[in-house]
């Protein structure tokens, strides 16, 4: 009589068993894998930042000053509004290699790119004029952070409290990175020069311009106009994708588009409000980096500033000439 012989395999409790085990590893090891990710993409943010810091400094020692905050002019008078729009971030498209890529948008086909050294973004025209329009949803790399997934392009509709703009509304690539504008709310007062300005008397026009930082309306602001220290001076910070809120919070590279919706905070923002602001207040710094944000300072060194930080520090860091800074932050 032939014996029985069991055939070798696994029972189904078997089976059950070693995939239970293999979703508790799977458990354990994807958040160290994400954590391990996000900590490569938060350095490709802080190295984005750093290039940034370089191009401004060539850029200053080109033209002995920062780049303005942004350009308006109406009438050969200052105008939070007027033409033409273009921000410091298309101002340094040559120190970040980004030129020849720039004139290439605007040659038209079968003509040669031409060799020149500035951008071909014209100072005479706003941004939202249509022969800049390869130019306005062109992404430029170094200004999106990587952990910020957040669509390359934003459409920019009129302001209805805004002289009309016939081009908008209008698609421009977008930016995580803003210029400080200081410790103010640009929302509440853009630009004050005189006596009267925002409504201001002398007491309160000198404390707001105390409150400002490196990027105003046609500033140019100097390495010696920072006179709290360029160690201790925000110059660039981070501002994450908000598609929830409305308008929704997404900043752009190209400049203010005059008559836009929220035209002037698509390229600087403020410390009135903490890092990550629970508010969702457009001007807030924020990013994707957990409970912290990558900053710039003016000495060229990227630092990461908790959601927890001081407010009276972080309001001085924003600000070049209040002289109220506490801490130094240290160099990387």
């Amino acid at each position: 009589m032939a014996r029985y012989r069991r055939q070798a395999g696994f029972t189904l409790v078997e089976l059950l068993v070693v995939i239970a085990i293999i979703g508790v590893l799977v458990a354990i090891l994807l958040p160290a894998v994400q954590a391990a990710r996000e900590a490569s993409r938060r350095t490709q943010c802080r190295n984005n930042l750093h290039q940034i810091g370089i191009a401004l400094h060539n850029y200053h020692d080109t033209h002995q000053m920062f780049p303005p905050g942004w350009i308006g002019v109406t009438n050969y008078q200052p105008d939070v509004n007027g033409y033409s729009g273009l921000a410091w971030s298309s101002l340094i498209l040559p120190q970040i290699e980004q030129a020849m890529a720039a004139y290439q948008a605007k040659v038209k086909n079968g003509a040669p790119p031409p060799v020149v050294k500035a951008p071909p973004l014209s100072l005479n025209v706003p941004i939202t004029d249509p022969a800049d329009a390869t130019m306005q949803p062109y992404v430029i790399p170094i200004y999106r952070c990587p952990s910020d997934t957040g669509p390359e392009t934003v459409s920019i509709v009129q302001d209805p409290s805004k002289t009309t703009n016939p081009n908008l509304p209008m698609t421009f690539a977008t930016s995580n990175y803003l210029g400080s504008f200081g410790a103010t709310s640009y929302e509440t007062c853009p630009y004050a020069a005189n006596v009267g300005d925002c409504g201001m008397n002398a007491t309160a026009l000198k404390q707001y311009q105390l409150s400002l930082g490196v990027f105003q309306l046609n500033s140019r602001v100097t390495l010696g106009d920072v006179h709290d220290g360029a160690t201790n001076t925000m110059m660039v910070g981070e501002r994450r994708t908000n598609l929830t809120t409305n308008p929704q919070i997404l900043g752009m590279w190209l400049g203010a588009p005059p008559g836009g919706t929220q035209s002037y905070g698509r390229v600087l923002g403020s410390s009135d409000q903490p890092p990550n602001d629970l508010a969702n207040s457009f001007q807030a710094y924020s990013s994707y980096h957990g409970s912290t944000v990558n900053i710039l300072l003016v000495d060229g060194s990227v630092q990461t500033v908790n959601n927890s930080v001081d407010m009276k520090l972080w309001q001085g860091t924003a600000t070049i000439r209040q002289q109220d800074d506490n801490v130094v932050f240290g160099a990387n």
